[in-house]
């Protein structure tokens, strides 16, 4: 596949990065602002809607993503864009340019948020809007961790290295982890976490890569 002719001609790597950095500092300093009413213990459950996150993220991805599921365009520019563009180990950009090919549109951030909604009301139904103020600070945060986790898997060794994630470490063991997703037989199957793969270990679909010689 050649990834040069499913870019827009117009796209802007850092435009994107930069649209998006913008949209979730806004709606991230709107959530504090709701939030900051809130009891300390109220802020103690940030770790529990990260989680919620996780496993938010495990199911939009294993479904929507990658089933053919109405509407289709979450799979479309996913499992028939995304991964057909760097499959079988064919991982790492070769443009920047190239980032609108894992990137998601700014305006995702919205849709997501929107759909985790009746979690958010519930939340304040529970404990009041403050603590759904919380929920929209971890569920953005998690937004940006994984984009920015998930642009960094396809960033060549040596831009890697020069940002300090060097072979070895916690980071690598993410990308392979993430890597092995991409190999077209198992991309539909196994290893749904982008970020830390709690809900992959939970529910059974991570799958080690094999050691390479």
């Amino acid at each position: 596949m050649n990834r040069a002719e499913r870019i827009p001609a117009g796209f802007s790597a850092r435009a994107q990065i930069a649209r998006t950095a913008a949209l979730a500092t806004v709606m991230l300093v709107i959530a504090v602002a709701v939030g900051r009413h809130a009891s300390a213990r109220s802020w103690l459950l940030l770790p529990a809607f990260w989680v919620f996150a996780n496993f938010f993220e495990w199911t939009v991805h294993r479904f929507p993503m990658h089933r053919p599921l109405a509407p289709r365009i979450m799979y479309r520019n996913h499992a028939q864009l995304h991964h057909l563009a760097f499959a079988d180990g064919e991982m790492a950009i070769d443009n920047p340019r190239e980032l609108w090919l894992i990137m998601m549109p700014w305006y995702t951030i919205v849709m997501l948020l929107v759909a985790a909604s009746p979690v958010a009301i519930a939340v304040a139904l529970l404990g009041g809007w403050p603590l759904a103020g919380i929920f929209y600070v971890g569920a953005l945060s998690y937004f940006v961790f994984y984009e920015t986790l998930h642009a960094l898997y396809h960033l060549q060794p040596a831009t890697l290295a020069r940002l300090g994630l060097k072979p070895g470490g916690l980071f690598a063991r993410l990308q392979a982890h993430h890597a092995h997703h991409h190999m077209l037989r198992r991309m539909a199957h196994v290893n749904f976490n982008v970020t830390i793969p709690l809900a992959d270990t939970v529910l059974g679909t991570r799958e080690r890569p094999p050691r390479r010689p």
